[in-house]
């Protein structure tokens, strides 16, 4: 290669790159910027594997030399169209990820959070019932204000061990699927065709570990709690350290086997390796985009699993399901037609057997030396093919759901209700056949001036019977959970959520969490009163209108200051109940309020908070805080106290884990650890997650506040003596 050559490779493959990490010089502060760089990053690992690896296993290789015609050498437009529909092809293929892949992992991984779920209650005594009305979870923020949040969020140290964990699963999982294909003799019909099918399935597989792991994780993140205890951490903690522990040995066992009984493969192994990195980095670079829908999935199915036997399901209008269902297939075979036929052939030619021939020369590694318009020509083919096959359909079957979901009571019934279609749409797409695509190295002159860069190269992807029937549950769902998360991410995604604890009796409080209704209920709705909808005033209202209003408008909205219960206000007299109904609506269409309806809640027993103490890991006290002033310990006797109890329990125990709790009579002591402190909270009542989150997040916040001081503190009270430790304590444990 001369030097000229060595330069126009450099940059001519990177050129694309450059100009996609240009725009976050300048939104990188932003919440879109923090996003754009996860999908950038995501594009250039899925670059280094798909365009950079293949080039590196093929130095010794002779390239192919795209042909390019006499007439076309010098056309400066042209070869940088090949560039860019080359990176282009790449990108539509990185794409199916975040819509295809990922979606199956997000949607499956609830459902087997609720069966851990259901096997961790199993163990407990007590009926089912009264365990299921013990349970409780965070939900703070809705999925669009949590995802805003994890985003701007800038630790990773989550993902770093989902990453690493997934790294030491893979060689077990990779020596598994080579015994497979061997049992299977797939080996022994071709190398290619081993290989090909080695890593096709290696994708599903790598579905299978992270929908698995990933259900771990929402046990974590929901804060799943039983009386107050978090047995989702508990259980994500076990999870790891028995993976960790069987795992890692296994995997270097693993690959020892690897390098003796495949040392003259061993770079096909390394690629595959990268490849199943590379999935798990763009998984865990996603997870904080879908994670919140997937949290909201799952609590949704813990409530209806809780009240399955006490609601009844409310069928009105569920027929609009049905006819968005219909449109919606209607309106994609309508539009596909056009695309593949009109739009295909206009762009390609007659569609059929040319299409055959060209994948045969363009894509097949068959064919040396292939024309480069043939290979130009074929990258266009499949951005076209996955537009019009997977981003079409997407687009098309999403906007009809989330539509129609407005117009039904019943969530669960509406997605039931539309599932037929996106069934049969799924049989459409899933019965193609399947290619595994990669690169290999090219050479042409399109510029005068050669330089090197690869072909779009694929290869048929079959598999045996044992492992097409072990991927028969991903090729066939991938489509259908790709619609319906997407489409509940859509409609739920710009809900506001409101939470209001309502008294029930003396000792128990309901947690309600009510989203906003996109539109006014009807008045059958509103007489029978099965629904407890919620009235918030609207919080920014124009003065000058409200002095035309009339009186009773200006008192209801006077007594919405705080919001009111449906049932708070609605008139007993049935006159007057007629009345209030269009006085709601009047006041809900002209915005001057807000009406919620309830989507989750939990019971929780009342527990009546005392005092809060923040002790440094040696026993020290370091701040302290009385919500009465009459209950309030000696802080120097309390903070002595734990440490000879903590010691005394972890030298008679031998155990490794920290104390949690401490009971007493009435009194009930929660304890929450940091890295250099531990918050001690005084409750009279029983443990409960409500009080116990709040004392966890001041633990977090505080020692985030103070880390400097903490590392290596002197004893010194004055830094922690501020009003404003006082205001974060009433903010964090405020009642709702």
């Amino acid at each position: 290669m001369t030097a000229t050559e060595i330069f126009y490779t450099i940059l001519l493959n990177t050129l694309p790159i450059i100009i996609l990490i240009i725009p976050l010089f300048f939104i990188w502060k932003k919440t879109i910027g923090k996003l754009y760089f996860r999908i950038v990053g995501g594009i250039i690992i899925f670059f280094l594997l798909y365009w950079i690896l293949p080039i590196i296993f093929q130095v010794g290789d002779t390239p192919d030399e795209l042909i390019v015609p006499s007439t076309e050498v010098g056309n400066v437009a042209y070869g940088i169209g090949y560039i860019f529909a080359h990176f282009g092809s790449l990108i539509s293929i990185f794409f199916s990820y975040p819509l295809i892949t990922l979606p199956f992992i997000f949607l499956a991984a609830p459902f087997i959070s609720m069966l851990i779920c259901w096997n961790r209650l199993r163990k407990e005594e007590g009926p089912t019932k009264i365990k299921l009305e013990e349970l409780s979870y965070e939900f703070k923020l809705s999925p669009m204000e949590r995802t805003k949040k994890e985003l701007i969020r800038n630790n990773w140290t989550r993902e770093k061990e989902i990453l690493k964990l997934l790294i030491v699963l893979l060689p077990i999982s990779l020596y598994l699927l080579q015994v497979i294909l061997e049992i299977s003799n797939l080996q022994d019909e071709s190398v290619t065709t081993g290989e090909t099918a080695l890593g096709w399935f290696l994708e599903i597989l790598f579905v299978y570990l992270a929908t698995f792991i990933f259900s771990i994780e929402i046990l974590s993140s929901s804060q799943i709690a039983l009386k107050g205890r978090y047995f989702g951490e508990k259980i994500r903690e076990q999870t790891y350290k028995s993976l960790y522990t069987i795992g890692a040995p296994m995997s270097i066992f693993s690959i020892i086997l690897f390098i003796i009984q495949y040392e003259t493969s061993i770079g096909i192994i390394i690629y595959f390796f990268a490849y199943f990195i590379m999935a798990s980095v763009i998984f865990i670079l996603f997870i904080d985009i879908f994670e919140p829908i997937s949290i909201f999935i799952f609590v949704k199915l813990l409530n209806w699993w809780k009240n399955r036997k006490k609601q009844k399901v409310d069928r009105s209008n569920f027929y609009y399901m049905l006819i968005f269902g219909a449109l919606a297939l209607v309106a994609y075979l309508i539009l596909n037609l056009a695309l593949t036929n009109f739009g295909y052939t206009s762009l390609f030619g007659e569609p059929g057997s040319s299409e055959e021939n060209l994948i045969y020369e363009a894509g097949e590694y068959i064919t040396s030396n292939p024309s480069f318009y043939r290979t130009f020509q074929y990258d266009l083919i499949i951005i076209y093919g996955i537009l019009t096959t997977e981003i079409v359909s997407t687009v098309i079957l999403t906007l009809f759901l989330v539509y129609g979901l407005k117009y039904v009571r019943s969530i669960g019934l509406g997605l039931i209700c539309f599932l037929p279609f996106v069934i049969i749409l799924s049989l459409l797409i899933g019965s193609t056949e399947n290619f595994w695509l990669t690169g290999k190295l090219s050479y042409t002159e399109i510029f005068e001036t050669g330089f090197y860069t690869l072909r779009t190269a694929s290869l048929t992807a079959k598999l045996p019977g044992f492992l097409n029937a072990l991927a028969i549950p991903y090729l066939y769902t991938r489509y259908i959970f790709n619609i319906i998360i997407w489409g509940l991410l859509i409609f739920y995604f710009k809900k506001s959520f409101k939470i209001k604890n309502i008294p029930i009796g003396e000792e128990l409080i309901k947690k309600v969490i009510f989203s906003n209704i996109s539109e006014f209920f009807s008045f059958n709705t509103y007489a029978k009163g099965e629904v407890s909808y919620l009235i918030s005033k609207e919080e920014q209202i124009e003065i000058e209108n409200m002095e035309q209003e009339r009186e009773e408008i200006k008192d209801l909205l006077n007594i919405l200051e705080n919001d009111k219960l449906l049932e708070e206000l609605k008139p007993k007299d049935e006159n007057e109940k007629r009345r209030f109904y269009f006085t709601l609506r009047y006041l809900y269409n002209n915005n001057l309020i807000n009406i919620w309806e309830p989507e989750l809640s939990y019971l929780f027993e009342k527990a009546e908070k005392q005092g809060l103490y923040i002790i440094y890991d040696d026993g020290r006290g370091v701040f302290n805080y009385a919500f009465r002033s009459d209950e309030i310990q000696d802080p120097g006797l309390v903070s002595g106290m734990f440490s000879a109890i903590t010691s005394f329990v972890k030298e008679m125990t031998k155990s490794t884990e920290a104390l949690k709790k401490i009971d007493h009579g009435d009194i009930t002591i929660l304890l929450e650890y940091g890295n250099k402190i531990f918050g001690a909270l005084f409750i009279k009542g029983t443990q409960s997650s409500e009080i116990r989150a709040p004392l966890k997040e001041f633990v977090q916040k505080f020692e985030k506040k103070y880390g400097e001081i903490l590392k290596d503190w002197t004893g010194a009270l004055s830094p922690f003596k501020k009003e404003e430790n006082n205001k974060l304590v009433e903010d964090i444990f405020k009642e709702d």
